[in-house]
Parts: C-alpha cells; structure tokens; sequence
C-alpha cells in the first residue's frame, strides 16, 4: 500500500457535500476517488462492484444510514475502512460507529483538507497493519497445513483426528478437486522460482476466499480451488498457473526453461473427509510422468497413470523391432520412424521409463548384429548418454544425435541453431532474449532452449555472454575505445556489471586487459 493509491468512495445525499469532497487534492493525500453514491444501499452495491479501501459516509441519509451500511459493509466487506461525517447532534451515533469498527469521524461542516488528509492517513495504516495480518494468520495456517499433510502422506498421524483437522482447515464447500504441483529446478534459480510461485498462489488466495495452498513435502504444493466442479476445471486453473509463473520468471533465470519443470496432477473428487486420502495419492506425481510429460503440463490423475509396464508387453513390441531394423540403415528413415512411429508409440503407451531405455539399447545392438556393422567411436559415448535421458525427449534427441553422427562423421550443428548463433552475433550491442530468437527461429522458447544446449552443449545465456566477451577482448585490443565504450558496443551499458563479468570470465579487468599484451 505504500505506492498504491487509497480507493475513496464517498456517501453523502447531500450534493454540496459531495462536491466539496470530489474537489479535494486526493491525489495529493495518495488516495484516489473511484465513487460517490447518495444512501448506504447505493453504497453498498458499489463495495461490491469498485471494492474501495476507505468509505467516507454521512450518519445520517434516507433509505439506507450510515449506521446501517457500516454494519451490513463490515459483515461484507471487513477489509474496507470507514470515517464518518457527522455534526454535533450525531456525536452519540459516533461513538457507537467507533465501537463497530469505524476508524475516525470528522465533523462535516467544519473539517479541512488536513483532517481529511490525516483520515487518509489512518486508513492506509489501518489497512497495512491488517494485511499483514491476514498474511501472518495465512502463512500460520499454511504451516499447520503442510505439517498436517506431510504427517498424513507419511501415515505418521492419526488418520481420523489428520482428516479431521485438514477438512476444517480447508473449506468445506464441496465437491473439490486437490491439484499436487511439482517442482523441479537447478539450485541456482531455485529462490526466484519459489518466490514468484508463492507471489501468484498468494495473489490468487487473496482474491478468492475459496482458494487454499500449502506445500506438501520439499518439491510439492497442493492447493484447491474449491468453487470448480470438474478434475478439468482444475487442470486448466494449474496451467494458468504455472504459465503465470513461468511468464514472470523468464528474464529473471540463469537459463530461462532450461532448468524447471513445473508438473502438476489433479486427484480424484473430494466430497467427504475420507475422500481426502484418496485425492492425495493419486495427485503424486510418477517417474513414470516426469520422464514422459513435458514441463507446464497439467494432467487428471487417469492421465497421468502409466500404461504397460515395458515394451515386450506391448503387442506392438516385435513391428517396431522389424522396422527399426529394416530402415537402420537409412537415415532419412530412420529418423522418420524415431518421430513418426517410435516416439507416438512409446508416449501413448507411458512403459516404464527403465525398462523402455533397455528396450531400445538391446535395439541397437541387435541392428549392428543383423547388419553386420562396426561399433562407431561415439558408441559408447551416445550409450551413456540414452542410460541417463531424464526424459523421453532427451532420449529421441541422442538417438537422432546419434544417427546424424553416424552418417556425417561429423556432428553437424542443427540449421535453426546455426540461425539463431548468427543472429546472436549480429545483434550483440541489443538487449537479446531467448523469447526473442526462438521467435525468429520459429520454435517453442522451451524446445529451443534444451535444443540450444543439446546442439552447442552451452546453455543460451551462456552462449551469449560467451559471444559478447569475445567481441569485448577483441575491442579492447585492437581499438582505442574507452571501457564503457566497449561496453555499450557489446550490449551490456553498466559499467559496474561489465567490469565484473569481464573479470569472472577473464580472470583480470578489463583495464588490466586493455593495457597487457594478451595473445
């Protein structure tokens, strides 16, 4: 509240009045008028619609009087402050307005801009002491939560007693659906990520009464919206969500989409307590979904259920054989039957992720043996490489690799990837971001950025620092250009920054540098 205006909305059914307060300096008391109205009950729809944070009435007014609409607002509304207008009859009424929770009460023919400025004043104070504690009381009741959960998952609480106290905690406005999101990012993003999640979900509890969340180990969160009467319903409020944070991170990461997954499952219908249990169980989130789910990916827990548990289950298991061995030698087919057959098979069969991994590896020792062929160099290598795919995306991607390897000799940078390098080094004195080029490239910022690291083996922000370091030694040392000169040619205007990023690349300044005879 300390740079955002006060919403005014002032009562009074007396027109001069009224435009004596519309000609106050608002702006100047940091305050803003939104609305006036002529009784409480005109006053009251207009909480509702313009949702105010200070309402300056009149006692007394036909219809509805100011006694009357602090009442029935404070029931309402409790957030909203109220000062009362009030002459030396009403002075009685004043103190009973006091008691049911106005702020302060200024005599409506006398005051003056300073009382009315001081009133301002108050309010803001009043309304910062109980924000922060309607948030120390949420995050009081979000710890006694995830301690609850955390004790129920484990079994470590009495079942009964541990449902119980989460249904009352939680509301009890059913039916509900509990969404279990999972994060997964490098350490060094880490605190943004948090941060900006616990900024979305805490502005979504704030604007609805219906909206809880609690974490739920250390990679988890539940939350639940309780006014959605469908497991779709839930599964589209989580990818909103998640983009919210992702949209909010993306200039702030090490390597924007490079290094978190966010996933998320909605469990079963919650009518009763003990459908609590069940819900929760079948919101976690598998290895079986990590490795085949891509990240902002929200899925109802039928979905995100495995299928047969290996590839030799698969009645389909002895045709990708035979073809895979059939077009090994071809690699525009075979990298057509990697897109086009095994990678739409494995994803709608969701094996086990291990046992799909050897499913192929004895694949591709089977087509050396049919066909008779030496082990490449880079065997051994692209093998270490398929074991450890985290995901099903990283595996079709060393197969590819491996297959381009083979066939060139050589392994060829991808064309979109060669794109957006010369683009990078055309435009290193612009402010450059992953958005931006994956654009120009036409593809996902997500795909592009692992592809970029898949390709060059540097993550885009890297590469691009790496770039303009470069460009910067090379300036310094065949130019007679000043250091903050060099600076701006590279795309980086602070001096302070250059400086110290020069030096953690480099190991000296740039001045040092500039004056040493570096080879």
């Amino acid at each position: 509240m300390h740079n955002i205006p006060i919403k005014v909305l002032i009562v009074d059914d007396e027109l001069p009045l009224r435009q004596e307060l519309r000609s106050m300096p608002w702006h100047l008391f940091g305050a803003e008028l939104v609305g006036e109205a002529e009784n409480g009950e005109e006053a009251l729809q207009l909480c509702e619609e313009l949702k105010p944070d200070l309402v300056i009435t009149d006692i007394i007014m036909p219809i509805m009087d100011g006694m009357d609409l602090l009442r029935q607002a404070k029931q309402r509304f409790p957030c909203i402050q109220f000062v009362l207008l009030t002459s030396h009859s009403d002075f009685q009424y004043a103190q009973q307005a006091l008691k049911l929770g106005a702020l302060e009460y200024v005599l409506k023919l006398t005051f003056e801009e300073e009382e009315m400025k001081a009133a301002v004043d108050k309010a803001r104070a009043a309304i910062r002491r109980e924000s922060d504690l309607r948030s120390y009381e949420r995050e009081r009741k979000r710890r006694d939560i995830s301690q609850l959960l955390n004790t129920i998952e484990m079994g470590e609480a009495d079942q009964a007693k541990g449902l119980s106290q989460l249904w009352e905690a939680w509301c009890r406005a059913t039916p509900y659906y509990p969404v279990r999101l999972h994060v997964e990012v490098r350490e060094g993003d880490r605190f943004h990520l948090l941060h900006e999640l616990k900024i979305q979900l805490e502005r979504l509890e704030k604007e609805s009464s219906n909206f809880y969340w609690s974490p739920i180990g250390d990679q988890d969160i539940v939350f639940v919206f309780c006014n959605l009467h469908s497991a779709l319903e839930a599964c589209t409020q989580a990818e909103q969500v998640m983009r919210g944070v992702y949209q909010a991170l993306e200039k702030r990461l090490t390597d924007p989409y490079g290094g978190i997954r966010l996933l998320a499952v909605t469990g079963g219908c919650v009518r009763e307590p003990e459908d609590l249990i069940s819900s929760l169980r079948a919101s976690v989130i598998t290895e079986v979904m990590k490795f085949y789910d891509s990240s902002l990916t929200s899925l109802t827990a039928d979905k995100a259920a495995s299928g047969l548990a290996g590839p030799e289950d698969s009645p389909d298991a002895d045709q990708i054989i035979s073809k895979w061995i059939d077009v090994a030698k071809d690699k525009e087919k075979i990298l057509t039957f990697f897109h086009e057959t095994l990678a739409p098979w494995a994803m709608a069969s969701r094996f086990e992720p291990e046992k799909l991994i050897a499913f192929i590896l004895r694949i591709r020792e089977r087509v050396i043996t049919v066909h008779s062929l030496l082990r490449p160099s880079e065997y051994e290598a692209f093998t270490v490489q398929l074991q450890g795919a985290p995901t099903f995306v990283q595996l079709l991607h060393v197969l590819v690799r491996e297959q381009e390897s083979e066939a060139s000799g050589i392994r060829k940078i991808r064309n979109d990837v060669q794109l957006a390098q010369k683009i990078i080094l055309t435009r290193l004195t612009e402010a450059i971001t992953l958005t931006s080029i994956s654009e120009e490239v036409g593809l996902s910022s997500s795909y592009f950025s692992r592809l970029f690291r898949e390709e060059t083996g540097e993550s885009f922000n890297d590469y691009v620092t790496r770039m303009r370091i470069e460009k910067a030694m090379e300036l310094l040392q065949t130019t007679q250009l000043k250091v903050y000169e060099v600076a701006e040619r590279v795309g980086i205007p602070s001096y302070r920054y250059f400086s110290q990023l020069f030096r953690n690349w480099t190991g000296v300044a740039p001045n040092e540098y500039k004056r040493a005879d570096f080879k």
